[in-house]
């Protein structure tokens, strides 16, 4: 007993003492009770594991349940929440990855990597303008990453900077000209831009070195769509003003039907012809009383076009028009002389220079025009206005553009014209419907006035508009709406202000017949209307 006191004593001490140690302590236990640090680390890195082998297996949910199981136990560990964000967006859990990105953002904003995935999100997310300038933060931090460019690229083409999107692609195949991702979104772009021979050729490329194999599958399918034959046929109605002087505006109509066919020659040219017969006539509703037609028209016409596109940046189309007429009714005060054809063409040369597009293009176009022949009897001449212009286009970015051009034309009838005109245009959303709107001013001036066709001399004209388009891939359909407001004036017409509102729909079923309707009606201050239809359809094979 006398050896057991001490040690009872010693062990009252010890129990007193030791909960007033436990409550001072200052920090909590860092793990579990019962493990150490080197357990937990172990976990997550053994989570991390699971989760990439679940992704890889395209088992994103599982992947995601992972992460957020061993986060529970690690909420700090940054490895995890970065591969969270990265899976919930491959698996389009946007909102809640995006989340996730900023938490890390907010711990590490200087991280590039995980910058750059943030702005994936958000641009899969269907908001590439806030997207663009996260991927313009991460290049800065970083600028050797070939996928974040590309990330990049794919952003500006998805908001409508088609003009920056070629840019950055055409800077990593300069850095890397092997890079198969980069000739694929090379190759979305031509194809926006409608040069689907050319999306064809850089898709190749974009297989040979090795692109990701569903988005070379994509993008094969739509350029054989956009490649498909077609044939189809469609008809037109249309009303017109033809303004000879302030007291004299004729009614010029165009009624009939037409057949169009499309088709690709070696994947390499595009070629397109219409067939068509029309009426034309024009009403004169003054003297004299006995009829009321200037001339009244059948013709038969036949158009080639040809496209050589593969070769972008430059692009060349031409084309050749012929038009055989014949008077369909005596009783006219210009009935048709001996020339009764008329024969026009077009050719247009362009190319896509950064952010700039110059072209140059020469057309002659048929216009009819009222004369006396030898004897002094009045005649219609198949008559034609030859025109050669210049213009330039800046796309600034993907809301705004603006347009130069200055053309000089030659008419059958002696006449001249020089015009000059700018224009600028700004998107206002970037949701459905896209709202445009445009400003642009032209001067124009002919060498003297004509009886035959509208002559404003030394004229400025001013127009204001505003355009929406969208289209739904689940309905196949694309449409749009436009109204314009314009203000003329000139040395030998009265001001002009017209108001014109047009739109248009087009939209396939049974996934090969497109069909289309489009058109127009303008009403001016001195009550002049003008309208037209259009309706088309065709079949793909």
């Amino acid at each position: 007993m006398g050896r057991v006191a001490p040690f009872l004593l010693v062990g009252l001490l010890c129990a007193t003492v030791s909960p007033l140690g436990a409550s001072a302590r200052p920090d909590p236990p860092l793990t579990r009770p019962g493990t150490t640090q080197m357990d937990e680390a172990g976990r997550s890195d053994e989570a991390l594991r699971d989760a990439r082998e679940s992704s890889d297996r395209k088992e994103f949910d599982k992947a995601a349940a992972t992460l957020r199981g061993a986060l529970k136990d690690d909420p700090d560990n940054r490895e995890l929440l970065s591969l969270l964000a990265r899976v919930l967006a491959w698996s389009r859990h946007f909102d809640e990855s995006i989340a996730a990105y900023r938490k890390l953002l907010a711990r590490y904003p200087d991280d590039a990597f995980d910058r750059a995935g943030y702005a994936r999100a958000l641009a899969w997310s269907g908001r590439s303008d806030k997207a663009i300038p996260e991927f313009r933060r991460a290049i800065a931090a970083d600028s050797t990453d070939l996928e974040t460019r590309i990330g990049y690229a794919r952003a500006l083409s998805w908001s409508g900077d088609l003009a920056g999107a070629s840019m950055e692609y055409r800077r990593v195949l300069e850095a890397a000209p092997k890079n198969g991702d980069a000739w694929l979104g090379l190759a979305t772009v031509t194809r926006w831009r409608n040069a689907p021979t050319a999306s064809d050729a850089f898709t190749e490329k974009a297989a040979a070195h090795g692109a990701d194999v569903d988005g070379v599958k994509e993008e094969r399918s739509a350029v054989r769509l956009a490649l498909r034959p077609a044939v189809g046929s469609g008809w037109m109605r249309l009303r017109e003003r033809q303004i000879t002087s302030d007291s004299t505006a004729f009614k010029l109509e165009t009624v009939g039907g037409f057949i169009d066919a499309r088709g690709t020659l070696a994947r390499s040219v595009g070629l397109s012809l219409r067939a068509s017969r029309l009426h034309h006539w024009e009403k004169n509703t003054g003297v004299p009383p006995d009829t009321t037609l200037n001339y009244d028209l059948n013709s038969t016409g036949i158009r080639g076009d040809v496209s050589f596109l593969r070769r972008y940046p430059v692009q060349v189309s031409a084309g050749l028009a012929y038009q055989r007429f014949e008077g369909r009714n005596p009783r006219v005060l210009y009935p048709l002389g001996s020339d009764d054809d008329f024969v026009g063409f077009n050719s247009r040369v362009w190319g896509y220079l950064g952010r700039f597009t110059p072209s140059v293009g020469v057309s002659r176009d048929y216009i009819a025009i009222k004369t006396t022949d030898g004897t002094g009897a009045n005649v219609l001449v198949p008559g034609g206005v030859t025109d050669a212009g210049l213009g330039l286009r800046w796309d600034w970015n993907g809301r705004g553009s603006a347009t130069g051009s200055f053309s000089r034309a030659t008419y059958t009838d002696d006449n001249d014209r020089t015009s000059v005109a700018g224009s600028l245009a700004y998107r206002i959303n970037s949701r459905q419907p896209r709202l445009t709107l445009d400003y642009g001013l032209t001067w124009s001036d002919f060498s003297k006035p004509s009886a035959s066709y509208f002559t404003p001399l030394e004229s400025v004209k001013h127009a204001a508009g505003i355009t929406a388009t969208g289209y739904s891939e689940r309905a196949a359909m694309d449409y749009g709406a436009r109204y314009e407001f314009s203000f003329l004036t000139s040395s030998n017409f009265d001001d002009i202000a017209a108001n014109v509102w047009s739109a248009y729909l087009n939209g396939t079923i049974l996934d090969g017949v497109p069909l289309g309707v489009e058109g127009y009606y303008s009403v001016d201050n001195h009550s002049y209307r003008t309208w037209g239809l259009t309706l088309s359809g065709s079949v793909r094979w």
